[in-house]
């Protein structure tokens, strides 16, 4: 075969393994390890909360940071279940603020804390081809020891996103929905609403 008909092969040669270079890069990039998120994540929560020592506007303080990892709307439909489908857009729209509030008060709470913690963080495990759960144990100084915190991420096309949180083995999104099933029932989304909206009134004592 002469030369000058291998440069064709040769050059296709080269593209692909450029393409598989490539891929490679893609596979391996910081944005897409979950891991990596979910630490970068957790460090601006905990470097904004620590930076004020004012307990009372913690959850305002870390809203913007959680906001960013956390796919609130995802969560509140899963919360709510079959019973979402139901909602008009604007009750939709109303519930997903309320619960992301609820959310964020929660984890302010309860692995934020008044005290910044020590996380130690585990390897992640597989759920499905665009879903994983990363297991964490949290130490404060006041807890008796650490506790189990594991959250489940999705990979959306923003990147990934936190969708669950498992606090010693307790589903946050299981948890409400089994409570908002029989509100939903009896009073649908208005139901929903004043529920939310009195849960957001009651005190929250930290690590609660």
């Amino acid at each position: 075969m002469h030369s000058h008909a291998l440069r064709p092969l040769a050059k296709s040669g080269l593209a692909i393994l450029l393409l598989c270079g490539a891929a490679r890069l893609l596979i391996c990039a910081p944005g897409d390890d979950p891991l990596a998120f979910l630490r970068r994540s957790v460090d601006e929560v905990l470097f904004i909360a620590y930076s004020s020592r004012s307990v009372e506007t913690l959850p305002e303080r870390v809203r913007p940071a959680l906001e960013k990892c956390f796919a609130f709307d995802l969560v509140t439909r899963q919360a709510m279940g079959p019973g979402w489908r139901q909602f008009s857009s604007s009750d939709q729209h109303r519930v997903t603020e309320l619960f992301g509030q609820l959310l964020i008060r929660t984890y302010s709470a309860r692995v934020v804390g008044t005290q910044r913690p020590k996380i130690t963080y585990g390897s992640p495990v597989s759920l499905a081809p665009d879903r994983c759960e990363i297991p964490t144990q949290v130490l404060t100084t006041a807890s008796n020891g650490p506790f189990a915190v594991s959250y489940r991420l999705v990979r959306l096309p923003v990147g990934w996103r936190v969708y669950d949180i498992l606090i010693e083995g307790v589903s946050f999104v299981a948890n409400y929905r089994a409570q908002f099933d029989e509100v939903i029932q009896r009073g649908g989304a208005n139901a929903v609403i004043r529920t939310l909206e009195a849960k957001l009134a009651a005190p929250v004592a930290p690590q609660s």
